[in-house]
């Protein structure tokens, strides 16, 4: 397994991983599948600011993506991050890769704050987040897919 430097040919692999965690569980935030603009543009966003893969036998098992988190000045040294693992690949080691990478190449780039949002449904990755340094920041209430 290797964590590479995203490229704009790795879009369908990240639509791919993505959009199973659409379809099979709440902790996307979407309730409809990426489309194909909606992929190129994140893993463009990828190549400006931070992103990478993460592959197996050269296959695409997970990514991580750093964007803007908004536009005002005062949060340009803010990225959000998202990035998912094909589900076969949890628990091994390839989440704390993938965001080591990150950090590192944003850290480059002068980031200095970094956020992610977290369905409270992902346990595993609350908890994750806590062991890399996170801290829970806010709460989202009566907000939930119908």
């Amino acid at each position: 397994m290797k964590i590479v430097k995203i490229e704009s040919s790795d879009y369908k692999d990240i639509q791919r991983i993505y959009n199973y965690y659409v379809e099979e569980t709440l902790f996307t935030f979407s309730d409809a599948l990426m489309e194909d603009s909606e992929a190129i543009q994140l893993t463009n966003e990828g190549i400006q600011y931070a992103g990478c893969v993460a592959l197996r036998d050269e296959i695409v098992i997970g990514f991580g993506i750093a964007y803007p988190f908004r536009v005002e000045s005062i949060f340009n040294k803010t990225v959000k991050l998202t990035y998912f693992l094909n589900p076969a690949y949890l628990s091994k080691g390839i989440g704390t890769k993938i965001l080591n990478h990150l950090f590192v190449e944003l850290k480059e780039k002068g980031f200095k704050e970094i956020i992610v949002n977290i369905s409270s449904l992902n346990k595993p990755s609350i908890e994750f987040h806590k062991k890399m340094g996170f801290v829970e920041c806010g709460f989202f209430s009566k907000h939930w897919h119908n």
